[in-house]
């Protein structure tokens, strides 16, 4: 039986970053991953002469020499940032809707000049939700790097955060901004959190928009993988393991406490810890075993349902996205400003015309992306498994052709002919 201090389950951004962070701190660390790469989401996959980002947008918390953000720092910490060529993209997003089409730039004063110019009216509001948004996610770290205690003894030095916190963000925007369309502008990146403003926590809004505006946006030089690889070949330099193509059968339990865990290929493997990068669906039943799982928190996670996913469909050009007209890596595009409608376009019917997509080009910040003369663009649109799961085989598959068609079709209203240029495409349904 081989022996560790802990064993990760699962090479995910999480997985992977916790193995490196006990490695790096002299921990005798396996990370057991069932793919045949690590990364998780953040991963890549190739179709033909394309090699297509899975899932990353564009990350944040990097900054520059003179501001540098969390993500650099951990990054910097564990030592995997030496290893990872990072692509900085000059602006957050462009939205595109009937009656706007507006660029937001990186930085504060940037995102409201740009905002107040597009819809004047509002320009009071806009930059009343500014300050508040940069407050509120200032004060929240703030809170989290004192304690809940710290800021229940003393609330006052937490204003913004006290009179905001459990809000959502419509709770938020639309008592100051009055224009349907400035809202959608604003809102563009609720996606990325897979919820609609009025059910998007303003909490988790503001931290992420923040700190795109305060520390730009970055793409990975050879796409997610890279880093994703440089994570592993980190704990492995520390004296780490990491096993691929052989996930977790079991977790050991006796007496309320660790004893091990048992891989899929049958090792067993000793160990007092074990950080699970699964669901808690997979990590309480299948893994732990309902039998060593509180009752309590059994019926906690009885009340769970499964989140949103996306539909994706990876386009591989023949041609350059410039050519085609793309001027922005990040573009949000609708046919109205109801972010809520959007949302719910999807959930239940997707033979509905999609109310509207992200649209990314990723050529355009980096060139080298795809080879020479062509370009990735990359169309999601967030999705639910549950109407997907009711088709029979052939439906299922009519239904992806017919979905993609439309998301192309929407994404023709900024990059006309994009169809003719088409020499690759894949489509991915939610899991």
């Amino acid at each position: 039986m081989k022996d560790y201090d802990v064993v990760v389950i699962g090479a995910g951004l999480g997985g992977i970053s916790a193995a490196s962070s006990l490695a790096k701190a002299g921990k005798k660390v396996l990370l057991l991953e069932k793919h045949n790469v690590p990364g998780g989401y953040a991963t890549s996959f190739n179709r033909g002469r394309f090699e297509f980002e899975i899932a990353l947008h564009e990350l944040s918390g990097l900054g520059d020499a003179n501001n540098r953000g969390p993500v650099w720092r951990i990054l910097n910490d564990y030592g995997v940032l030496p290893k990872v060529e990072f692509v900085r993209i000059p602006d957050l997003y462009r939205s595109v809707m009937p009656g706007a089409d507006v660029t937001v730039p990186i930085g504060r004063q940037n995102f409201e000049d740009a905002l107040c110019k597009a819809f004047p009216k509002d320009a009071e509001g806009i930059k009343k939700f500014s300050a508040t948004m940069f407050n509120f996610a200032d004060e929240a770290i703030k809170a989290n790097r004192v304690g809940m205690k710290a800021v229940m003894e003393d609330p006052s030095k937490f204003p913004t955060l006290m009179a905001n916190y459990g809000r959502t963000l419509s709770d938020v925007l639309n008592p100051l901004v009055s224009d349907d369309r400035a809202r959608a502008v604003i809102s563009a990146t609720c996606g990325y959190y897979l919820q609609p403003p009025s059910k998007c926590s303003f909490l988790i809004f503001a931290l992420g928009t923040a700190s795109y505006l305060k520390f730009g946006c970055y793409h990975v030089k050879g796409t997610s993988q890279a880093m994703s690889q440089a994570f592993v070949d980190t704990i492995e330099e520390n004296g780490g393991h990491v096993w691929l193509n052989n996930g977790a059968q079991r977790i050991r339990v006796s007496n309320g406490k660790i004893r091990g865990v048992v891989a899929e290929d049958g090792t067993e493997i000793a160990c007092q810890r074990v950080i699970c990068n699964a669901n808690p669906l997979t990590t309480s039943l299948n893994l732990i075993g309902r039998e060593n799982v509180p009752d309590w928190y059994l019926k906690r996670l009885g009340k769970w349902t499964a989140g949103g996913s996306t539909f994706n469909v990876y386009l591989g050009l023949d041609c350059t996205c410039q050519s085609l007209g793309f001027k922005n890596h990040e573009n949000f595009v609708s046919i109205g400003p109801d972010l809520d409608r959007q949302h719910e376009s999807m959930r239940h019917d997707i033979s509905s015309e999609p109310y509207g997509a992200a649209v990314t080009a990723y050529n355009v910040a980096d060139p080298d992306f795809s080879p020479p003369g062509t370009g990735v663009v990359v169309l999601c649109v967030i999705a639910y498994a549950e109407p997907w799961l009711k088709l029979s085989p052939v439906e299922y598959a009519e239904a992806k052709s017919k979905l993609a068609d439309k998301l192309i079709t929407l994404a023709e209203r900024i990059a006309p002919g994009l169809r003719d240029h088409i020499e690759v495409m894949e489509t991915a349904t939610p899991p």
